[in-house]
């Protein structure tokens, strides 16, 4: 399931009993709503039993409008649409921070509505698409022929190996694999890109105009997402972010954040990582995220820990995704 991978069912339902309610859950996902700066927030999901919709947004200028990230369900990118037919404008553009499907998914029928867009992106899904992707797609294939999917998660598996064998159409027409300034739509913009980070390239923006920065999965919530990390690369760009002079964090999941609440949240990271890296206990490591995040993690304490616990075994036993590291 790209990055939700049938293995990784048990933690995305690991709440549904505790019918989490956490703060992120309620950013608005029928329509985009403003955020200042010309710059509409569409906020993504993680629905109890559902595969996550990371964040998007609709920036415009002079040129057109221009799409960052395009989620995975049909009700996030019809919100999508729905932002842009409320400004009026059409896109020109959209703007990958990395391949993960769930910021990916809605780039082909983006492309069949509105046939001149552009995709800027790195190249990392090259690598993706032989690698990850591929031993993805296989494992759920060969889950859904055993008949150990939920049949609640079906629809969604079958929907991310359509994506998969669609990949061609995820990659850039525009390749952008080292930081440079740029104008999309007449917007001038700052692309960052962090190398074996998230993936083996993160593409992050800082928007200098409205001293925004809008990181995709480099900050997510309940936990970090490291099925294709690089921890040590993952916490060099948190540093890069930190001091780029940004005053406002848009995450790849979760709530936007203030200064104050990415250090917060940056330093929770730090201590996970070193925790799990370290020899002592791992449910140690699990309970500092819980404790660290708690701000963020609500009352979704239960797939939190789940996740936490995931995490930390990864990291602990280097079984993180190969393809990605120095």
């Amino acid at each position: 399931m790209g990055r939700w991978l049938p293995a990784l069912l048990a933690l995305a339902c690991a709440g549904c009993a505790a019918n989490p309610e956490v703060e992120y859950a309620a950013m608005p996902r029928t329509y985009a709503h403003g955020i200042g700066g010309a710059t509409f927030l569409i906020g993504g999901g993680f629905d109890p039993g559902r595969s996550p919709d990371g964040n998007s947004l609709i920036l415009y200028g002079p040129e057109g409008a221009f799409v960052i990230d395009s989620g995975r369900h049909d009700a996030h990118l019809m919100a999508i649409k729905q932002g842009l037919s409320g400004i009026g404008m059409t896109p020109v553009a959209i703007v990958n921070t990395h391949w993960h499907l769930d910021h990916v998914s809605g780039n082909p029928a983006l492309k069949a509505a509105f046939p001149d867009i552009k995709v800027y992106g790195t190249s990392a899904i090259d690598g993706a698409l032989t690698g990850f992707l591929a031993k993805s797609a296989e494992s759920s294939r060969k889950a859904l022929a055993e008949g150990a999917i939920p049949a609640s998660a079906i629809a969604e598996v079958e929907s991310d190996l359509a994506t998969i064998a669609r990949g061609a159409e995820l990659r850039p027409d525009i390749v952008v694999d080292e930081s440079r300034d740029m104008s999309i739509a007449g917007r001038p913009l700052s692309l960052r890109v962090a190398r074996h980070a998230v993936t083996e390239r993160d593409l992050w923006i800082y928007d200098a105009a409205q001293k925004r920065a809008i990181v995709g999965d480099l900050v997510t919530v309940p936990a970090p997402f490291l099925d294709t990390a690089c921890p040590e690369g993952w916490l060099k760009a948190l540093d890069e972010v930190a001091a780029s002079g940004a005053e406002q964090i848009v995450p790849g999941h979760g709530p936007i954040m203030p200064m104050a609440d990415f250090n917060q949240w940056h330093a929770a990271l730090d201590e996970f990582i070193a925790c799990a890296e370290g020899a002592g206990a791992l449910v140690t490591c699990s309970a500092g995220w819980l404790a660290g995040a708690k701000k963020w993690i609500g009352s979704d304490t239960v797939r939190a820990k789940a996740m936490a616990d995931y995490y930390g075994e990864l990291v602990r036993s280097g079984k993180l995704d190969g393809y990605c590291r120095v």
